[in-house]
């Protein structure tokens, strides 16, 4: 400060001295302030400096709230703030910083200050000299400084992201990975040491081939009352930890290519935006697959084949229901099987699906609404959706009968196997618990027994692990007296079962969800064109083959009406004659209703109410002689069986 002091004659004027003095201290990073006590304590001592240049000691402002915080954006320091709004109200007669870095690295911000300092009359100083904004040579030498101090830190991010990416593109650029996999000594992946995790993270991915969904999944994983390895990241160490399982953990497990043996860096990128305020905020975005800078397969081992992960994330993305109608989104438990498989034959864009009827009558119809919504008019096409499903589980069914039997022996051996899978799950467990309170044990037995603060706490703890070992063998044992869901003695009728195929498709147990995900293994889509009398049916495989079928259209509602003489008759014989005498009358002369059956007293019935024909009023005395008689009368009266009248 040798050169301020010389300077202080020329540049530190009274109406300087009668502002305040406002020294302003930061550093960068909460590292920095914990560690670097040096340089914290070079720039408290500038309020030193300002009492010894002329400033009484209440005229000395020392900032110092934005520490640990980055110059690179005024909008997160308070204390800048604060500092910005003193000059401006000419409050300030010098502001005093170690070096001009410590105000701002971000030139608007800087300018600005030197736009307020320079009419305001204002000084700022470094540790090296004072500056005079009002001053061009001045003005100059600090625009210079400023523009330095921001292109330094710029260079210092570009340094180090080149650098990150050059290490990345070798495939050296290890985090910490999940659970799953360790580091191992040359600071590489390896598959984990615990038996327990690598089980439990090769289930994720067999459940996920069985169900085609992360949810179902979860559930899967709730119902059964297991846990889920997950890494937790800590200052020093990240252990892997058992805890309750979410959705998220299983969806992560699903979308990381850590697990196909590769190595991918660039799945993100930081965004950065202004909110209305100006505030700067940073956004952390997903990057599309075909994007990823980095991608080396064969990295480490792997859990799964990257086939095999394409897949499972073609799958996640086709499940997913925000997509708009480009996906046919998961199987779920409604009556529409062919929801999300069904295709305009007119537009070739996806049919959507509505709801009607009454709760125990539901009704479905497949709509392509699409060109409606987006450009006004009326439907392309609406299509009652029960006999469009009918004829396609036939063609389906027709299609599987050949491989039936396979895929039942295929259903008991996975059984076998998911009971087997449980099994190990829990006997890894029990290990895992038993090792707990064995070191809970030892932890106890070493301590003195006088020392009774720590013995009390290990004896608890001891007492959990006794109890948690407990829980887990009754666990076990429950899983382990559950019934084999296919025996070995049931196999012969499993077979049978096999070759019928539309047995096993109309059982209870069978769930819509279920055969959704059956016609979804085979069919790619089903093409609906709608003709004068019927629908053309397309059902393309998987494979691309194409079968087509018609389904015959039913007729129109105004079509099946009762014809209007039929209606006018039945009001005729509505003054002498009750509802099932009526139908009587009207099927002797071969009259039928408008769907073409005969008619009955509830048609009848039906038909007065709709129409308003009031019934019969006319009280008809029977004579016990003369009749007229029913079925069962006319038999006593003649002697003879009811079969007989």
């Amino acid at each position: 400060m040798t050169q301020i002091m010389d300077e202080r004659n020329a540049r530190i004027q009274r109406q300087h001295l009668e502002r305040s003095a406002y020294v302003y201290v930061r550093q960068s990073s909460q590292r920095q302030v914990i560690e670097h006590l040096e340089s914290q304590r070079r720039q408290y001592d500038l309020a030193g400096w300002a009492s010894t240049a002329g400033w009484p000691a209440e005229r000395i402002v020392v900032i110092d709230e934005d520490q640990g915080k980055s110059a690179s954006s005024a909008k997160t320091r308070p204390g800048f703030a604060r500092l910005i709004a003193a000059v401006a109200q000419s409050q300030v007669g010098i502001v005093i910083a170690l070096e001009v870095t410590r105000l701002s690295r971000n030139s608007p911000d800087w300018h600005h200050l030197l736009y307020l300092c320079r009419f305001t009359g204002t000084l700022i100083a470094d540790e090296h000299t004072i500056y005079d904004p009002d001053h061009a040579t001045d003005r100059l030498v600090l625009g210079i400084r400023g523009q330095m101090s921001e292109m330094e830190i710029d260079t210092s991010i570009e340094r180090m992201v080149s650098a990150r990416w050059n290490k990345a593109a070798r495939g050296e650029l290890y985090t910490v990975p999940p659970a799953g996999y360790d580091i191992d000594e040359p600071g590489g992946w390896m598959k984990s040491s615990d038996e327990a995790v690598i089980h439990a993270i090769k289930t994720v991915f067999e459940k996920f081939d069985e169900f085609g969904s992360a949810r179902q999944v979860f559930h899967w994983w709730s119902r059964q009352d297991l846990k889920y390895p997950v890494r937790r990241l800590r200052s020093r160490i990240h252990p892997v930890e058992w805890l309750t399982p979410k959705y998220a953990m299983f969806l992560r497990t699903l979308r990381n290519p850590i697990y196909a043996g590769t190595y991918v860096f660039g799945r993100t990128k930081t965004v950065r935006c202004l909110d209305d305020s100006g505030i700067e905020h940073t956004r952390h975005m997903q990057v599309d697959q075909d994007q990823w800078r980095v991608v080396i397969h064969d990295h480490h081992d792997a859990y799964i084949s990257w086939q095999h992960f394409v897949n499972n994330r073609e799958q996640l993305r086709g499940n997913q229901t925000m997509r708009g109608r480009s996906q046919p989104g998961p199987a779920r438990e409604g009556l529409a099987l062919l929801q999300g498989l069904v295709v305009c034959g007119h537009c070739s864009r996806r049919m959507g699906l509505s709801y009607g009827g009454s709760t125990r009558s539901r009704v479905y119809q497949y709509r392509c609404s699409q060109a409606r919504q987006q450009q006004g008019g009326s439907d392309c096409q609406v299509v009652g959706g029960k006999r469009i499903d009918q004829t396609v589980v036939k063609v389906f069914l027709e299609a599987m009968s050949p491989c039936a039997a396979d895929a039942a022996r295929l259903a008991n051996e996975e059984a076998c196997r998911e009971g087997e899978a449980l099994n190990t799950y829990w006997a890894q467990q029990i290990e895992r618990v038993a090792y707990q309170v064995q070191r809970a044990e030892r932890q106890y037995m070493a301590t003195e027994p006088e020392n009774r603060v720590v013995a009390r706490e290990l004896e608890r703890r001891w007492e959990l692990a006794l109890n948690d070992l407990e829980r887990v063998r009754n666990q076990a044992a429950q899983v382990a007296e559950a019934p084999e869901l296919l025996s070995a003695s049931d196999m012969e009728n499993v077979h049978l079962l096999g070759l019928d195929m539309d047995s096993v498709w109309n059982a209870d147990s069978t769930t819509n969800r279920d055969r959704k995900r059956l016609l979804r293994c085979l069919i790619e889509e089903v093409q609906l064109s709608t003709n004068e009398d019927h629908y053309s049916v397309k059902v393309v495989w998987k494979g691309g083959a194409i079968t087509e079928r018609e389904q015959v259209r039913g007729s129109a509602a105004w079509a099946r009406r009762t014809p209007e003489d039929t209606i006018e008759l039945v009001r005729q014989l509505a003054a002498e004659f009750d509802d099932a005498q009526i139908a009587r009358i009207l099927n002797k002369q071969g009259r039928r209703s408008g769907r073409g059956i005969p008619f009955t007293k509830a048609a009848i019935t039906s038909l007065r109410g709709k129409n308003h024909i009031p019934k019969c009023t006319k009280v008809i005395v029977t004579d016990p002689h003369q009749g007229p008689f029913n079925a069962e009368q006319a038999a006593q009266e003649l002697g003879v069986a009811m079969g007989t009248v």
